[in-house]
């Protein structure tokens, strides 16, 4: 081998050996490195270091029980701090009947914070249901006795239409001084409706718009001074309706009288 080669081979070779020298320190950090996290990361989730103290439980309650809410949550709420599982924490209290919505937040050090939005009930569906005020229906394991709803009812997946009808209805009614109490739509899509003193309205299927506010401009001169006596009233005409009078205290039957 010549001179001058000589020279250049150590150059190679003593550059070679530096930059394996330099990778391999690089990977021996970046193994060291990992194993720090790692170890941390293992520190950080032992429940003995950073254990929950208090779980606090914020919103405004009036109907959810308080252990069944203990219930729902206390298969979750383990480990530590930075180990509990905050997304099933909520997805069993939102599981709940009369949770609208929930959110869950860690308060450091040692502190979870449960924030329960409650349903809203604003009418009775069906025999068992209620309907909050976005017209979604939910069904408790007991429906509150003490608060008066009006009672709603129709098909799978018309809970927000009946509610929607249930509210315009009321509206059309209030000047008269009645107070709507029940809407029904059958499986034929009819309507019918009773007030709290216990008369009923037939509207039908059609033009039930138009019927009411018939039923509503005839009411100064056909009902006004006689509702004690007044029983049903089927606005299913196109120009006109039939009132039934509760039978007088003699006890003969129901009177019927048809306007045009």
């Amino acid at each position: 081998m010549s001179r001058h080669k000589r020279p250049l081979l150590r150059h190679v070779l003593a550059t070679f050996l530096q930059d394996h020298f330099r990778s391999i320190t690089g990977l021996m950090l970046i193994a060291v490195m990992g194993a720090a996290v790692m170890l941390g990361v293992q520190w950080l989730q032992d429940p003995y270091r950073f254990p929950l103290r208090v779980v606090k439980v914020n919103g405004e309650i009036h109907y959810l029980e308080k252990a069944r809410l203990q219930q729902a949550m206390a298969p979750f709420i383990q480990g530590g701090f930075f180990t509990v599982d905050v997304a099933s924490i909520c997805r069993a209290v939102e599981a709940l009947p009369w949770v609208y919505r929930a959110k869950v937040q860690r308060d450091w050090p040692d502190r979870l914070h449960v924030l329960v939005e409650e349903q809203q009930p604003v009418a009775r569906w069906g025999r068992d249901g209620l309907l909050n005020r976005f017209g979604e229906s939910f069904f408790p394991e007991a429906l509150p006795e003490a608060v008066r709803l009006p009672q709603l009812s129709g098909p799978e997946a018309h809970e927000q239409m009946v509610l929607e009808q249930y509210r315009g209805i009321a509206r059309l009614l209030k000047p008269l001084g009645l107070q709507l109490a029940r809407v029904q739509l059958d499986e034929r899509r009819a309507w019918y409706l009773e007030m709290d003193d216990g008369v009923q309205l037939e509207l039908g299927r059609a033009d039930t718009r138009q019927r009411l506010q018939r039923f509503v401009r005839s009411w100064p001169e056909v009902f006004a001074g006689q509702t004690e006596a007044l029983e049903r009233v089927d606005l299913r005409y196109s120009n006109g309706f039939s009132v039934y009078w509760q039978p007088a205290d003699t006890g003969g039957k129901n009177s019927k009288r048809q306007r045009g």
